[in-house]
């Protein structure tokens, strides 16, 4: 709960009339005050103290989006590693309580891959290729997650999002197209993102609804690496593919190191079959691919006030 995705679903679940009590757990506190909420703090390594706060709680449908994704504020090292335990020790509790019908994940469609047999616009129905740090550790938590629903009883609807972009999220991707000169990959393969407050929606809707399986979600009017620098005003530096993918770990030297499958949607583009979440659990997406990345770019913009139009609106 205490990420930026997992603060903007409980927001979304806490103001739905069918949610009854709602609680969370994370090594920071929520991002927002979120009054009909219990927080707890801790570790994805303390399956003692995780599994505590789940067993005074009694959840029947758990979120589980202590994902942590490389490069973002953690190492490919420590994103694998917090993951991996979290989702044990987040398990390993659900497996004591014997109160969960539904399972809700934070997953990617990194997890199909992107090699030169990966499909050009996977469905829900492919099966997973990852070819990434982050696609293995997606892939992993879903097979996890499924195994142990099957002991539970409990259904497990992966929410595969494409690129979360919002201004105030900590993103790899989102860092590097922040940068005042773009190193952009010379290709016509294009990439989707969804914003924040639309991923947040849908993995809330997906938690209260009756759908199963994996869900697509990705926003509309994909872009290229160089349509994408555009947007945001920046300085496109063109290079071939090949080079940018084998030149990425010059991103650290500017400390925004570009992971890998970062580096796939650049250079190979990264496309998937949408589900129609707007039928299926009630929320579509309100915002396109350029409108999110447009977002990206809205942090730190100047907003002028008219101070005495101000004032005489006051009086």
């Amino acid at each position: 709960m205490g990420s930026a995705i997992g603060t903007n679903v409980a927001v979304s679940l806490a103001a739905d009339p069918r949610v009854t009590a709602l609680c969370g757990f994370d090594l920071e506190p929520p991002r927002r005050w979120i009054p009909s909420a219990d927080f707890h703090y801790a570790r994805p390594g303390d399956a003692a103290r995780v599994s505590e706060i789940v067993a005074a709680f009694k959840p029947t449908i758990v979120v589980h989006a202590w994902v942590f994704e490389p490069r973002a504020r953690s190492s490919p090292g420590q994103a694998r590693s917090r993951t991996v335990t979290g989702t044990e020790s987040l398990l390993g509790a659900l497996a004591k309580v014997d109160s969960v019908s539904r399972i809700v994940i934070r997953s990617g469609v990194s997890i199909y891959g992107r090699s030169a047999n990966s499909p050009t616009c996977p469905t829900v129905d492919d099966v997973a290729r990852p070819t990434s740090t982050f696609g293995d550790i997606l892939t992993r938590v879903e097979e996890r997650c499924e195994h142990a629903a099957l002991e539970f009883g409990s259904t497990v609807v992966p929410v595969r999002l494409a690129s979360v972009m919002a201004s105030n999220l900590p993103n790899p991707l989102g860092r590097y197209l922040r940068l005042p000169v773009v190193p952009v990959p010379i290709t016509t393969q294009r990439f989707g993102v969804v914003h924040l407050g639309d991923a947040a929606r849908v993995m809330a809707a997906a938690a209260l609804s009756d759908v199963t399986g994996p869900i697509n979600v990705m926003a509309d009017d994909p872009v290229t690496a160089l349509q994408a620098v555009t947007i945001g005003r920046r300085v496109p530096v063109p290079l071939l593919p090949v080079a940018f993918r084998a030149g990425r770990s010059l991103g650290d030297i500017v400390r925004t190191p570009i992971p890998e499958h970062v580096a796939e949607l650049l250079s190979r583009g990264q496309i998937v079959a949408p589900t129609d979440t707007g039928s299926l659990v009630g929320e579509p997406m309100r915002r396109s691919t350029p409108d999110a990345i447009g977002d990206l770019y809205a942090a730190g913009k100047l907003i002028e006030i008219d101070l005495d139009r101000l004032a005489a609106g006051a009086r």
